[in-house]
């Protein structure tokens, strides 16, 4: 089966972002991250940052106060729950990710793409069409990055890896019940502390355009 879609997921200061775009140029497929949120934020009627916030574990009192604005009433132990769509016109964190879903699933069935990110690597994970993309590295090589790119010293850059690392895991933990990090949730993990960004896609670039072999 030939590869219509490559999921790249990547740890921040990785580079994983200008992997992905030298990934698109070279199979001449299409690049996708934020028009997801745009599109997913014009489905639902509202702003791009609002469904962009619910890609992020939402705080306990933004479940309380979500579970209250749809249902005024609601006991206290009914706070952290979903609640259904068709019951109100108030989405809640949950809704917004749904509608997120079903863009990067259209956006599949459209095929010749490359999804940075918004957890298409476990969305699609059923798809055959589908390469799922890590892209890693050591926290040294990744705070200098990050170092350059924002101006920061090595302490602030550590620590922005750690909390970035720790949001992610604790996000894919709680909504899909599976390891952002790890190696079984993809097809390739890749770590680019010695490889530049377009040597890094040259290896994408291999494995999506090998025949995919199942049994």
């Amino acid at each position: 089966m030939t590869t219509r879609v490559v999921s790249i997921s990547r740890q921040v200061g990785t580079a994983g972002e200008e992997v992905a775009r030298a990934v698109a140029d070279r199979l001449a497929f299409r690049y996708v991250d934020y028009q997801v949120i745009q599109q997913a934020a014009a489905e639902a009627g509202v702003s791009p940052e609002t469904v962009s916030e619910a890609e992020h574990t939402p705080s306990l009192l933004t479940r309380i106060l979500e579970a209250l604005a749809r249902h005024p009433s609601m006991p206290a132990a009914g706070w952290a729950d979903p609640i259904p769509l068709t019951t109100s016109p108030l989405y809640t964190s949950a809704d917004y990710r749904r509608f997120v879903e079903d863009v990067i699933r259209d956006l599949a069935e459209q095929g010749h793409c490359v999804i940075v990110g918004h957890a298409s690597q476990v969305i699609l994970r059923e798809r055959e069409d589908t390469v799922r993309v890590l892209v890693t590295g050591s926290p040294k090589f990744r705070a200098r990055r990050i170092m350059t790119g924002m101006g920061v010293d090595e302490k602030e850059a550590l620590k922005i890896i750690e909390r970035t690392d720790s949001e992610r895991v604790e996000y894919f933990r709680r909504f899909y019940e599976t390891g952002w990090l790890n190696p079984s949730t993809y097809d390739l993990c890749i770590n680019t502390d010695h490889l530049s960004p377009g040597q890094a896609a040259e290896v994408v670039v291999q494995l999506a355009t090998l025949p995919r072999a199942f049994s």
